[in-house]
């Protein structure tokens, strides 16, 4: 007996709840910090390893999980990665030691490795006529799970439960979104297309392209989250930070929301990428140059303009390559989540260097002004360049 093939709309609620679930576990970790250093006598050092170490692995992870895709299809890619971030989740707050939570919050970070470049093969397979609003929802999940760990870990979690329960508890989302997942996505006979190549092409130049995009856009993302508080504190301005980093992080969802609605008009167009850039560059610009009392104004525009950058950049592999998604994906998350990780840390070597503040924020420039060149160079694409979707995207 053959299921019936769930509704547009149900696979778009699947998708966003995917997204919520690969973000919530890592963003619980950070205000449970300072539980971590008082009981299990964490260093500071240690903990910003912890922080930082799923975004080196899910750099690391992308190629692999791209490889995985092609070996069991996108779904079942999606199902193992679930697996290992209520696995990680549950088992990171089971142990009360260090090495217990570093070993599985790899775990879950793998996991959210190997579920990220099977998504865009999902949407292009399940949503052809809806790249634009798949990704821009599925990507509205990412930031609300975001919003959602970073918001009610420390209030609502941590006193009820200590600093185990508040980061295990993470996994019973984890563990209702794998069951859903299991439930109402269609599960489609493997085909001989399932051995499609899966090492990313770094010789071609319109993909290199599009992945040095991504890494300009997370460039400035991270970077403005990663240097907003040291940087405001040394202009005298510690009250701001608080208003400032939640204005660059709130500024993702009206502009996920906004792409949900007419993403589908605005994927594959250079247009869109060229506003997003210049957004960067003048709230990159502004926070640098401009009276600090005005910096929440511009970390907003430079949360738009990366944020908007990702988005539209996550849409770009089903156009440009239908029949190896995954493997575009997998390099363009590559080179994005590396740049998220060693960007920042170039700003401050720049800071100690000079002893000036502002060169911290070089790199975030830098990047903004590189993301106006390689937007202005994408290849042209269109709604009528979708190709057919591959059959192996939608595998089990």
């Amino acid at each position: 007996m053959t299921r019936t093939s769930p509704s547009s709309r149900v696979l778009l609620v699947l998708l966003w709840l995917v997204g919520i679930n690969l973000r919530t576990v890592i963003l619980s970790v950070p205000p449970a910090l300072p539980a971590l250093h008082h009981t299990l006598r964490l260093s500071y050092s240690a903990g910003g390893l912890l922080t930082s170490m799923p975004v080196l692995i899910m750099a690391a992870g992308s190629i692999p999980g791209a490889y995985l895709v092609s070996r069991v299809g996108a779904r079942q890619a999606v199902t193992y990665g679930l697996v290992l971030v209520a696995a990680g989740a549950a088992l990171r707050g089971a142990f009360p030691n260090a090495a217990a939570l570093f070993i599985f919050t790899v775990v879950l970070s793998l996991g959210i490795a190997v579920s990220q470049p099977a998504v865009p093969s999902l949407v292009q397979s399940w949503l052809p006529g809806r790249i634009g609003r798949g990704i821009a929802i599925y990507t509205n999940g990412l930031f609300v799970g975001e919003v959602i760990a970073a918001t009610i870990t420390l209030p609502f979690l941590i006193s009820p439960l200590g600093w185990q329960g508040a980061l295990a508890v993470w996994a019973v989302p984890a563990g209702v979104g794998l069951g859903l997942w299991l439930a109402f996505t269609p599960a489609t006979k493997a085909s001989g297309q399932t051995g499609a190549p899966w090492f990313p092409q770094w010789r071609s130049g319109p993909v290199l392209r599009i992945g040095l995009l991504m890494g300009t856009a997370s460039i400035v993302y991270y970077g403005m989250n990663s240097w907003i508080p040291d940087t405001l504190d040394a202009r005298h301005a510690h009250n701001l930070i608080p208003l400032t980093l939640g204005v660059l992080n709130a500024m993702q969802l009206p502009v996920s929301l906004v792409l949900a609605l007419a993403g589908d008009a605005l994927v594959g167009r250079r247009w869109p990428f060229l506003v997003a850039a210049l957004a960067a560059v003048v709230g990159v610009s502004g926070y640098i140059l401009a009276p600090v009392e005005t910096a929440p104004l511009w970390a907003g525009l430079a949360g738009a303009g990366s944020s908007s950058a990702f988005i539209l950049n996550l849409g770009l592999p089903a156009l440009m390559a239908p029949s190896e998604v995954a493997r575009t994906t997998g390099l363009i998350l590559t080179l994005g989540y590396g740049a998220a990780f060693f960007g920042p840390a170039l700003g401050g070597f720049a800071w100690d260097w000079s002893g000036q503040f502002r060169f911290a924020l070089l790199p975030m420039a830098l990047g903004a002004l590189a993301m106006i060149g390689l937007g202005a160079t994408l290849p042209r694409l269109s709604v009528s360049a979708r190709a057919r979707p591959a059959a192996s995207a939608a595998e089990s």
